[in-house]
């Protein structure tokens, strides 16, 4: 007699396979996942070490004789669902730092190349090209995973022969646009360090201004930024003049912090205690319950001043570790996004560089 299977076997032997199947089909599922997985972690970590090392580095050669603007700025994010509203993390930082370092520096595209051993150093995040180029399509109105961190680094070389002690950078009758490329492709300034500091009081407030994408007060609080339409760094990455400033892309959020003794925190917080309420220990400037969407704090040393919520410092002077917003190190925080946009909300770090060494 000749044997066969039954239909019944063979109804329980496909079920088997498929069973066998579909968990076949989970498992490579998964680990295509988790690699997918895996590489988008090793790109973020790739991106946080260049960041870390770039600042160790800048930061080694910091020179406290030199002048340092620091600008904090802060805003909700729009998909916060915390229940305290006014949590730290529920806000995304913009500040911005720029300062004078020792180094060994030279330039990108400049033909012949430009060596140096100092710099004028900033680091923020950048604004984008936009129809109009009077309004540019600011950090803040990007989406987070798409944000660049940007890099910009001025080589001090001789200043010219024909230094115009008013204005030795040659800045008095820039356009909008000649601002926008000094600012953001330019590698060298013609000047020193002392001539930097020695640049007239108002020339120099325009100049920060631009800088740090602010109305720079003199002795009153930072206010509108309407007035200055070219600050900050422009970063157009098909272009290639603006690429030696791009640092990092998927930057969702830059934070600048210093510590202070008197207070042992870090300085500036929007919300220090971080209870319901701003209004008790916000070191940011307040409109009723909410952050002054204007006026923004900020540090100019040495010349001062400095401005918090409650506070303002007028004389920065003596002790650099007792400046609050500076203090003896600094506290870094920025929230980094892989390419693909696999890590959901991305990854935030924190990185203290010490500078009372």
């Amino acid at each position: 007699m000749r044997r066969a299977f039954t239909l019944m076997e063979m109804v329980v032997a496909l079920g088997i396979m498929a069973l066998v199947m579909s968990f076949a089909g989970v498992i490579f599922r998964v680990s295509t996942d988790s690699h997918r997985l895996a590489l988008a972690n090793a790109e973020i970590m790739q991106k946080l070490r260049a960041i870390t090392e770039q600042l160790d580095s800048d930061l080694r050669g910091l020179r406290k004789d030199g002048e340092i603007l620091v600008f904090w700025r802060a805003d909700r994010k729009a998909n916060y669902a915390g229940s305290n509203r006014n949590a730290e993390e529920a806000f995304d930082r913009f500040d911005r730092i720029m300062f004078f370092a020792d180094g060994d520096f030279q330039t990108y595209r400049a033909n012949p190349t430009v060596r140096g051993n100092m710099a004028r150093i900033s680091y923020a995040l950048a604004s984008g090209p936009s129809a109009n180029p009077a309004e540019p399509n600011r950090p803040q109105t990007q989406k987070p995973e798409r944000r660049i961190l940007a890099r910009t680094e001025h080589i001090l070389v001789a200043p010219s022969a024909a230094l115009d002690p008013c204005d030795p950078l040659g800045t008095g009758k820039f356009t909008d646009s000649q601002w926008r490329d000094w600012l953001s492709n330019a590698e060298c300034d013609s000047i020193s360090v002392r001539g930097w500091e020695l640049i007239p009081l108002a020339k120099k407030v325009d100049i920060l201004s631009v800088v740090g994408d602010v109305e720079v007060g003199l002795g009153a609080q930072n206010t509108s930024q309407k007035n200055v339409t070219i600050g900050g760094v422009t970063l157009d990455p098909a272009k290639p003049e603006s690429l030696h400033a791009f640092m990092c892309r998927g930057v969702g959020q830059f934070k600048v912090q210093g510590w202070s003794d008197a207070e042992l925190r870090w300085i500036p917080e929007v919300n220090p205690n971080g209870d319901a309420s701003l209004k008790d220990d916000s070191d940011f400037v307040l409109e009723g319950d909410e952050l002054h969407p204007r006026q923004i704090p900020g540090l100019w040393y040495p010349r001062g001043p400095a401005i918090f919520g409650k506070r303002q410092i007028t004389t920065l002077s003596g002790d650099f570790n007792a400046i609050p917003g500076l203090g003896r190190a600094l506290k870094f925080t920025f929230t980094l996004y892989d390419s693909r946009g696999l890590v959901k909300g991305g990854r935030t770090f924190t990185h203290i560089v010490y500078l009372d060494n």
